[in-house]
């Protein structure tokens, strides 16, 4: 529209004057951007109240005429004013002076208010990035200091209101002092996502910012957790502690009381013997008090006698509709008000990062952890049992709460099963969402009757319901913390090509390695880019990716390599692999990466191998905001991860449409027989939700079948009916390539080798189908899972499905997208692109087939399992061949 685009540099808008050179956003387009969770802190796209876009020029940025005719309507804007302009199309509709003490909005006549708040957050942002005062230092800061801003009456009470700004005493009614050290000017730094369009539900306030905490079994004891907890709120805690007591008038120097009741508390940690415990959480329901947390043990993780505790623990949430964290839980921590409610020995400092988990013993360890690293924590919560706190409402919570950037949990169970499922998919569209989740080993459900049955184990349901969630798997410890910190400092990769900027060839060719092996590309540098890094290396450099700096590189040089690397449009992502090395200053080599990465909104990792950091990297990396990662490969599966999530975030996800298929009338006829067990006898509910199915007829007998056939030339398959017999194959029930004069003879034989085999099975007779043109042989089956309900099931089929073990899992019902993502994440998936010259399947008909059986699955939760098999795959469509399903009367 206007010349060249802004790109974000270093809390600046900037034009982007060099054609190879990265604009902050590809799909940059004032028309139709309503911006995206990996848009830059401060995007110059708005959109006002009535939800008409708006775009934030500086300046010196703007068309000359536009410029003039914004300083024809706006007196706070100087010739040589260092100033912001918002425009409306190409209408100057707001403009904001940043100079020193003449900080001032305008807004035209017919502007809405919010452009003139969108300026102040601007101004805001500036000031805390790139402002004058704060030149040089680094990104973000939280300064001591204020900003007063001149603005119309109307931005003055939004801004109010909002809790951005105070009215300012000294400077009249029509100025607002913003504290750029508080929480809400920071928000000015991060993307401009809103999230209050989240449903919350629960208000989980008296849990993370109460004003008053009880704790009953307080004690002064050595070595009680009583003692422990108090300790732990007397340090920090920005509220009243009440220690509740009969055995003391005071617990550590602070008054005590002897009934919950008088403690007038909005949280109440409970550290009694188990029986006690209960009675506790009963009086302070009876109180009035709605949120508890009972660390005592003794619960359903002991013995009968415990779960019978539980269960009476129960009836008291639900009598008094508590919101209880517990039994048997480490407590509740939260930086909002500097909250230790638990006998965890660290609270890290403030931050993005919120941790559910169901281990004590991990939230310790992920507190050590984060304190070491820098990694700042918002909220902290150990369920322990879990007996009544809502991790659905917990987690949408979250997702509403500007000051969560990442949610890690570990799991054990998912009690709430499908309702967790559709709160992460809500929350995980702008906060990501890392889950460590054990039992990836265990032997999951028996087997079943069918194959499928067989393949689907208890964590293969769990996996599904985190790919429809859009969670991020973690599938270790260190995993999940790499990941965590990554998607706390990092923006959102736009692609998969990263770059790999070094100063030792050996660890640049391991990082290489390490890309292509984490499923990412390397990215091809243009011409550009390699003409420009030739100008400021070495000959004995390498321009190409990886590019090499060389042993002897200075910081200086790393960094103009990384600048020319970051500034090329084929780079989504780049590593910075350095070994130790007198000339490097790895405390300034992180601090530089950390500022070129946020000047091109690109996602930049370290890679430092090596023994211990020296003195102070460690801080420069947490306060640069940089991922370090001693080894490449953890460093590409980080990124890769990020890339997934980002690949994912982007393509919304397709809600499957139930007037897509058929009206389900065959169906309900189907599962109405008498008979647990479902054949090919029933495959015209396939046809009912749309998958191709042979044509075929029900013969009784020899000589029936003889007559379905006498107009037909053949070739044809005969398959026994029978409810007892699951695998037909096994009992001799299947003849292929059967001619038509041969039907009859072929239909005795069948019959008379499966009641030899199977003497006291029910016969019900044959069908005769058409043979269907040989193609890839697949599978699509549906079992459920006790959380998650209908998992569907598929993979490379035939009788050697379970040997090859080759499947992928989703939850039903699938969207034509989810079923895609099947077809593509099993290992065998070349195979249905064509394997040694044959021709391609149609995917088209797959997925129509996968969406049709979960759709049949979803529909009928009376069918407990069901399987196609095979699905045969051809160039010409999907035709199931074979159908079998178990029907659960009291399902």
């Amino acid at each position: 529209m206007f010349g060249p685009l802004l790109t974000w540099n270093g809390g600046v808008l900037q034009p982007s004057m060099v054609s190879e050179q990265r604009p902050v956003c590809d799909l940059w387009n004032p028309a139709d951007c309503t911006g995206t969770v990996d848009c830059p802190p401060r995007c110059p796209r708005f959109l006002d109240d009535a939800g008409r876009p708006h775009t934030v020029y500086s300046l010196g940025d703007c068309p000359t005429a536009t410029a003039e005719r914004a300083r024809g309507l706006f007196d706070c804007l100087a010739d040589d004013a260092d100033a912001l302009v918002a425009l409306d199309g190409e209408t100057p509709v707001g403009a904001a002076a940043l100079e020193d003490g003449s900080r001032r909005v305008e807004l035209g006549d017919d502007a809405a208010p919010s452009v003139g708040t969108e300026l102040v957050r601007q101004l805001v942002a500036h000031e805390r990035t790139a402002g004058a005062s704060l030149a040089g230092a680094d990104y973000p800061q939280d300064p001591d200091t204020t900003l007063d801003v001149s603005a119309p009456g109307v931005v003055v009470d939004r801004l109010v209101d909002a809790g951005l700004a105070t009215n300012g005493v000294e400077t009249g009614d029509d100025t607002v002092t913003v504290d750029l050290g508080g929480d809400a000017a920071s928000r000015t730094t991060r993307p401009p996502v809103s999230r209050a369009d989240y449903p919350v539900g629960d208000d989980f306030s008296a849990l993370f910012e109460p004003d008053r905490v009880a704790v009953v079994g307080a004690t002064d004891r050595e070595g009680a957790i009583g003692r422990v907890v108090v300790e732990n709120l007397r340090t920090s805690f920005e509220g009243s502690v009440v220690p509740v007591t009969s055995r003391a008038d005071s617990v550590l120097g602070l008054h005590a009381v002897d009934d919950v009741a008088d403690a007038d508390a909005d949280l109440v940690v409970v550290v009694l013997p188990a029986d006690a415990a209960v009675d506790a959480v009963r009086r302070a329901g009876e109180a009035g008090v709605g949120t508890v947390a009972v660390l005592s043990a003794g619960f359903g993780e002991s013995d009968d006698a415990g779960r019978r505790r539980e269960r009476q623990l129960a009836s008291v949430v639900d009598e008094h509709d508590l919101t209880l964290v517990g039994p048997n839980a480490l407590g509740v921590c939260s930086t909002r008000r500097r909250m230790n409610a638990s006998f965890a020995p660290t609270l890290p400092d403030a931050g993005g990062v919120s941790v559910l988990s169901h281990s004590g013993a991990l939230v310790t360890a992920t507190l050590d952890w984060a304190d070491a690293t820098g990694v700042g924590v918002r909220d902290v919560v150990s369920v322990g049992n879990g007996a009544g706190l809502d991790v659905p409402a917990l987690l949408r919570y979250w997702g509403s709460d500007p000051e969560t950037d990442v949610v890690l949990m570990y799991l054990e169970d998912l009690p709430s099963g499908r309702r967790f499922v559709e709160a992460a998919r809500a929350v995980s569209r702008t906060t990501p969402i890392v889950v460590l989740k054990s039992g990836r080993t265990g032997h999951g459900a028996a087997a079943a009757a069918s194959h499928t049955g067989a393949l689907v184990g208890d964590d293969a349901g769990f996996q599904a319901a985190f790919d429809a969630a859009g969670v991020v798997r973690a599938d270790s410890q260190q995993a999940a913390y790499d990941l965590v910190r990554s998607f706390a400092t990092q923006p959102l990769p736009r692609g998969d090509a990263v770059a790999v900027v070094t100063n030792a060839g050996g660890p640049g060719v391991l990082a290489t390695d390490a890309v292509d092996e984490a499923g990412l590309s390397l990215a091809d540098l243009s011409d550009e880019t390699r003409e420009r890094l030739d100008a400021v290396l070495p000959d004995a450099a390498s321009a190409a990716n990886p590019v090499d700096v060389l042993g002897d590189a200075t910081v200086d040089r790393f960094v103009d390599a990384l600048d020319i690397v970051l500034a090329d449009r084929a780079v989504d992502a780049a590593v910075v692999a350095s070994t130790p090395h007198p000339l490097v200053d790895q405390a300034a080599l992180v601090r530089a990466v950390g500022d070129a990465g946020r000047r091109y909104g690109t996602p930049v990792v370290t890679s430092l191998s090596g023994g211990p950091r020296p003195d102070g990297v460690t801080e420069s990396l947490a306060a640069a905001g940089v991922p370090n990662f001693p080894d490449a490969d953890r460093a590409a599966r980080a990124l890769a991860s990020l890339t997934d999530y980002a690949s994912r975030h982007r393509a919304r996800r397709a809600s499957p449409d139930p007037t897509a298929r058929g009206s389900g009338e065959s169906a309900d006829a189907a599962v109405s027989f008498d008979d647990d067990l479902l054949g090919v006898e029933a495959m015209d509910v396939l046809r009912e939700y749309g998958v191709r199915t042979p044509d075929g007829e029900l013969a009784r007998t020899p000589a029936e079948a003889a007559t379905a056939v006498a107009e037909l030339t053949g070739p044809f398959v005969l398959k026994v009916v029978s409810p007892d017999l699951a695998h037909k194959t096994e009992v001799g029930g299947v003849e292929v390539g059967v001619a038509a004069d041969a039907v009859e003879g072929a239909t005795a034989d069948l019959l008379a080798r499966v009641s030899e085999h199977a003497p006291d099975a029910t016969l019900r007779g044959v069908l005769v189908q058409e043979l269907v043109e040989e193609g890839v042989e697949c599978l699509v089956g549906v079992t459920r899972h006790e959380r998650f309900g209908p998992v569907v099931t598929f993979g490379l089929g035939g009788i050697l499905v379970e040997h090859l073990d080759d499947v992928a899992h989703g939850l039903a019902p699938l969207s034509p997208a989810d079923a895609e993502r099947l077809l593509r994440r099993i290992d065998g998936a070349s195979v249905l692109d064509g394997a040694r010259g044959q021709e391609s399947v149609d995917r088209d008909a797959l997925v129509d087939a996968l969406v049709g059986v979960s759709r049949l699955a979803a529909d009928h939760p009376s069918l407990s399992e069901l399987e196609v098999n095979p699905l045969m795959a051809t160039p010409t469509g999907a035709t199931a061949v074979d159908f079998q399903a178990t029907a659960d009367r009291d399902g």
